[in-house]
């Protein structure tokens, strides 16, 4: 592949990076519901909100918009970080941590879901379509992926439903990881151009 060519795409693969992560958080625990509940001794009602917690900040970051424009990639970087956080307290054996990790979780996917969109429509304004049309699909098949695997992975490992849930940190990790050169870019392109302001 040459250059301008990976130069195009790379872009669209970041993207994707951060969507396979915006839903596993939520979707992988409705197959491991029944056996988290049982290891935690959760009523009927606590095992149901495990999976609508999250959804209670669905859209509750969009007064964030106005500033993703010049700071979406930190923003993709912070969301990545908190769902990887999230995962981790997530498994901490009590139930207090099980619910605190799943709040966590709904944060960083509404980070997420704010910031992504916004960078499309910046950076690809000619190809808007498209992009959000993969960065869909990405969203759909990380979902799909991750509440298929869920049990085979238990059942695999042995270690009940803690570690498949775990292993959801490392897609959520390298995703943030990939993003830090970009931001790091950003960050100076922005101080190049206050400079210059400055200069002017």
């Amino acid at each position: 592949m040459n250059r301008p060519i990976a130069r195009r795409i790379w872009p669209i693969v970041l993207i994707v990076l951060v969507a396979v992560n915006l839903r596993p958080a939520i979707t992988a625990v409705g197959p491991l519901l029944t056996q988290i509940r049982h290891d935690l001794h959760l009523s009927g009602t606590a095992a149901g909100a495990l999976t609508t917690l999250p959804l209670i900040f669905f859209g509750s970051f969009g007064l964030m918009a106005p500033f993703v424009r010049r700071r979406g990639e930190w923003l993709l970087v912070a969301s990545m970080g908190i769902l990887v956080v999230a995962l981790l307290v997530r498994v901490i054996p009590n139930e207090a941590a099980l619910f605190a990790g799943s709040l966590l979780a709904g944060i960083g996917i509404s980070v997420g879901n704010v910031a992504v969109p916004a960078i499309i429509k910046r950076d690809h304004p000619e190809l808007i379509t498209t992009v959000t049309a993969v960065y869909t699909l990405a969203v759909t098949g990380g979902a799909a992926i991750s509440a298929g695997v869920m049990v085979p992975l238990e059942k695999a490992l042995d270690h009940g439903w803690r570690l498949p849930l775990v292993l959801l940190t490392i897609p959520a990790a390298l995703a943030g990881l990939a993003w830090i050169p970009r931001t790091r870019r950003a960050s100076s392109s922005a101080r190049n151009r206050t400079r210059s302001g400055l200069v002017k």
